[in-house]
Order: C-alpha cells, then structure tokens, then sequence
C-alpha cells in the first residue's frame, strides 16, 4: 500500500488541474453526466443559498445590528463556505474510490468502488452547478479537510472503511440533509435529495465491510488519531462568526459569548459531536469510542 501513496497528495486529492472547457474531454464527459440528468449551470440563483435562520443570526445582536448589504454579505459567505467545503468533499471520493478500487479482494467490492467513484463525479457536478466560482482553499479551506487528505493517504483499507465511510460519510448525510431543509433554492434540493440516497449506500456498504473486517492494533491506533484529528478540526471551525469579523470588524469576547448563547452554538456543537460518537458505535467492535470518551475528545471546548 505504501507504493500507492505518492498517487495520493494533497494537491492530487484536491487541486487536480481542470481542462480548458474546449477540451474534447470535457465535452464527453459533460454528454456522459447528462445522461445521469446532471443538467447545466443553474442562473437563477438567489443572493445567499441559506438564510438567517439556519444560523440562528436573528437571536444574534452582531448580526442584526449590520447594516442589511452587509448581512447578505455574511450570508453570502457561508454560502460559498458550505458550496466549498462539499466541493472539496466529493473531490476528495474520487481519490478515495480509485484507492479502494485497488485494494479491494473482491470482484464485488471492486465494482461497487467503481459505482461509487461515479456517484462522486455527479455529486461533483451537481455542487458545480451552483457555483459561481472556483474554490480558493486560502479562503475557503475547512480544518477537517487536513486529517481527511492525510486518512486517504496514509490510512490502511480497514481504517478507511471505518473513518471515511462509516464516521465521515455518516455524519456528512446529517450535514447534507440539514443543508437540504433550510435551502433556499428547490434545484439545489432536489441535487441533496439524489446525493443522500447514493451516500446511503456508501454508509450502509461501510457498515457491512467494517463489521467484517478486522483492525489490527496499528489501525485501532491510526482510528484513534484520525478520529481525534477530525473532532478537534470540527471544533475548530466557526463561519458564521469567521463571517462576521470579516464583514463587521473584529468582536470582542464579550459580543463573541452573547452571540454564541443566542445561538445556541454549544448545543449545535454538542448534537454534532453526538452524531459522530452514534457513527463510530455502528460499527465499533474495538471499543474505539470508550477510548475516546476517556481521552475527553466528545467534549465541547469552549470557543472564543
């Protein structure tokens, strides 16, 4: 497997050079995706994709107190962010598939990796479709990101399953769906409505395949830190008020506390953490999530 992770790097499993749009390339593989009803860009999009609401902004008093273009700023933000971060996600399951392509046993497995490698370039597609422009990751890099490039590359078969699969793909369809409900645009849901069904499969096929597997002590340990990694990185992160400095200048701890109590962002954070711990319990036959409890890595931290 070693031989595979030069294959692997950062910028292979997130910044692959794109074609000139005049490529005869891109004109196959767009008649292909249309084939699968992925349709063109969509032009009648609104100001920001998600509202206040699904924030919780209009209990914040730094946001209501922006003047009305430079909320739509903040929201516009997030928007892009949350475009972003799904973008750099499915980028990211064509390396995942092509790694798994070729370490799977299995005739089966191998064709169901390569179903799944198909799914992940229309989900690809159906993101682009939305967006208006191309994401910069010194802008619109999300700190879980960094352990998901380093798991695809350096992570056994059996700690992918369980990581990728089971843990990520898992708590993605809790985020997809969220994102689905409070969307603002009936195109973008209908895209969340075909990408949850597909990454269905791809969960409920890492729970058959973890459940057979079996982790060796480097991998339990490799779980262990991956998991760590991306609980500390899920913590890590705050667009909304990342948003809010930018747009409205720095907050002081003061207004950061107000507003995170309007928001209710401990008990977002809290059924988050929740969601993940719920994942990992599907299929957890080494008492990975004991060991995680006891090292405190489900605990909120306090932020700001």
């Amino acid at each position: 497997m070693n031989d595979l992770k030069s294959y692997f790097t950062d910028d292979s499993i997130f910044f692959a050079p794109s074609l000139d749009a005049e490529h005869p390339i891109v004109s196959i593989l767009d008649r292909g995706l249309e084939q699968y009803g992925v349709t063109k860009p969509v032009s009648d999009l609104p100001d920001s994709l998600w509202g206040p609401e699904r924030y919780g902004l209009e209990h914040s008093s730094v946001y209501t107190r922006l003047e009305p273009h430079q909320q739509t700023e903040v929201l516009q933000k997030i928007s892009r962010w949350n475009l972003s971060l799904s973008y750099f996600i499915e980028k990211s399951g064509h390396n995942y598939g092509a790694k798994m392509i070729l370490l799977a046993d299995r005739m089966e497995e191998k064709s169901l990796y390569c179903l799944f490698s198909a799914e992940e370039a229309i989900h690809l597609r159906l993101f682009r479709n939305f967006m208006r422009f191309t994401p910069d990751p010194s802008v619109d890099w999300h700190p879980m990101l960094d352990p998901l490039a380093r798991v695809i590359r350096d992570g056994s078969k059996e700690a992918c399953v369980l990581l990728i699969q089971v843990l990520l793909e898992g708590f993605g369809m809790g985020h997809y769906r969220s994102l689905m409900q409070d969307c603002r645009h009936p195109g973008l849901v209908q895209a969340f409505q075909k990408i949850l069904r597909d990454e269905a499969r791809h969960h409920g096929a890492g729970l058959v395949l973890a459940k057979e597997g079996v982790l060796k002590k480097g991998d339990r340990d490799e779980c262990f830190e991956f998991t760590r990694e991306f609980v500390g990185a899920l913590q890590s992160a705050n667009w909304v008020l990342r948003a809010l400095e930018e747009v409205g200048g720095p907050i002081s701890a003061e207004a950061r506390r107000h507003h995170l109590e309007a928001v209710g962002y401990r008990q977002v954070l809290e059924k988050r953490l929740e969601s993940l711990k719920e994942m990992l319990l599907k299929a957890d036959r080494e008492q990975l999530v004991h060991r995680l409890e006891r090292d405190g890595v489900f605990e909120v931290k306090e932020t700001g």
